[in-house]
């Protein structure tokens, strides 16, 4: 695998979701435990039992060791090790042994990452990446996101984001009203049977699951106890900043109601950034980046301010939840856009031909936009921005689905037709492709991947 990998690819295109001052994860896991015991002889003798990787040790590897000191008169003589080494190394009588008490029967708990506790096929050890723990947050015992949030009694949904959220046409569905694949949908309907939530009258809920053509949003806002205010090409700075899709939602911007919000953004944000630093000048290619660095802690910060909203019990009193996803990629891991030649143009019955890239989705981006001078920077800021989705989601006590890290391996390179073995997301013959013809949006299964997501964090 290349060494920037999946990040390289997550910064060229699709975040579609998408603690520290600093703007790099560390994404080196570790040598991990020793394979072997270590026996220095003639000299103190440090023994080391192999870890039992097959034991079930709750997320915790238990490393058990022994310090003793020897004094070694026979170089020759054996020492007992059996090849399958027990909690506790036994030592030939031989030897004489001068054992201190409190030196025997130490074990140390060596936590786990949560890389590999979750998905340890996307974080290998020595390569970048996000790196999640120093934030401590709360793993979600299905290992699709965290578990910050007692959803309960909701009684109001809220839907924002991009087209993700939205839903767009594809060849099989290229049909407004063909739509019970999209993950709102299906979110939508499984939350009024779990909460007992009003949808509202039959045809208001149907045009609800729609969207139209033109503006790139949904056929109506509001039904029953459900509303819906993301649009195509939306970007963080959408949320809340100048009304933002809070007050389109609920023109007061908060509620008396304990509201559930369900979010994918941050797609277009990186598209912005990529294109600004495929374009940069030599100047600003010396200098960093600042450009587009400004646009990663601007996306951040547009992000922090929506959730920070959403959390104010000034405008929540009664309780609110939010459940937001941090991303996808459709070339798991190698950055080769090449892998899914986009799809921009569709032909609608009735409508006409809809140009995606002339609607403010970056499809565009896949079929054109140059290289960075310096792709170690490209990767660096998403690997920042991915840090800083976990930190606020830490901070505010909400949730998110660990979109990018589930969907690596359902992409073009590792999944379909012209799936790659040798990928490192590469999970086998039968693993489902998530994307569709546009490269950047979900097909059905990826829909309905997304739908279990945020049901299973809701509901734990």
């Amino acid at each position: 695998m290349n060494s920037r990998g999946w990040l390289i690819a997550a910064a060229l295109l699709v975040l579609t979701a998408c603690g520290s001052d600093d703007k790099q994860g560390e994404g080196d896991l570790g040598s991990g435990p020793p394979d072997s015991a270590d026996i220095a002889v003639g000299a103190d003798l440090e023994v080391t039992a192999p870890v039992d990787a097959s034991k079930d040790t709750g997320g915790k590897v238990e490393v058990v060791s022994d310090t003793v000191s020897a004094d070694i008169t026979d170089t020759a003589a054996p020492l007992d090790l059996p090849g399958d080494a027990p909690d506790l190394v036994e030592i030939s009588p031989e030897v004489q042994l001068d054992l201190e008490p409190e030196q025997v029967d130490v074990v140390e708990d060596v936590p786990l990452t949560i890389g590999q506790i979750c998905f340890p096929n996307v974080y290998q050890p020595g390569e970048p990446g996000p790196f999640y723990d120093p934030f401590e947050p709360v793993i979600g015992s299905h290992c699709y996101g965290t578990n910050h949030q007692n959803i309960f009694a909701v009684e109001e949904v809220v839907f924002l984001g991009d087209s993700v959220t939205v839903g767009t046409p594809n060849l099989a569905h290229l049909l407004s009203f063909d739509n019970e694949h999209f993950y709102r949908n299906k979110m939508a309907t499984w939350l009024a049977g779990h909460f007992d939530l009003d949808t509202g009258g039959f045809l208001d809920w149907g045009i609800w699951k729609t969207y139209d053509y033109l503006s790139g949003k949904g056929g109506n806002k509001h039904t029953g106890d459900f509303r819906h205010c993301g649009y195509w090409g939306a970007r963080t700075d959408d949320i809340i900043e100048g009304g933002g899709q809070i007050y389109e939602c609920l023109p007061s911007g908060g509620s008396e109601d304990r509201t559930l919000f369900l979010m994918t953004l941050g797609g277009n944000d990186i598209a912005k950034i990529t294109q600004v630093g495929a374009e940069a000048s030599p100047e600003e290619v010396a200098a960093g980046y600042p450009e587009a660095w400004a646009l990663a802690e601007s996306t951040v910060q547009h992000l922090e301010n929506g959730v920070a909203h959403i959390k104010d019990p000034e405008f929540f009193p009664n309780g609110s939840w939010l459940v937001y996803g941090n991303g996808f990629e459709f070339t798991d891991g190698t950055g080769q856009t090449s892998s899914c030649p986009p799809q921009m143009k569709f032909d609608i019955p009735g409508v006409g031909e809809i140009d995606m890239a002339e609607l403010g989705i970056p499809v565009a981006l896949l079929a054109g936009y140059g290289e960075w001078e310096k792709p170690e920077v490209q990767a660096e800021i998403v690997i920042w921005m991915l840090d800083q989705y976990m930190r606020i989601a830490v901070d505010y006590q909400v949730d998110m689905i660990w979109t990018v890290e589930s969907f690596c391996g359902h992409g073009y390179m590792a999944a379909g037709a012209n799936a790659d073995p040798e990928n490192m997301c590469y999970i086998g013959p039968d693993a489902e492709l998530y994307f569709d013809e546009s490269c950047i949006h979900p097909s059905p299964a990826g829909h309905n991947a997304l739908f279990e997501m945020f049901k299973a964090v809701v509901l734990e």
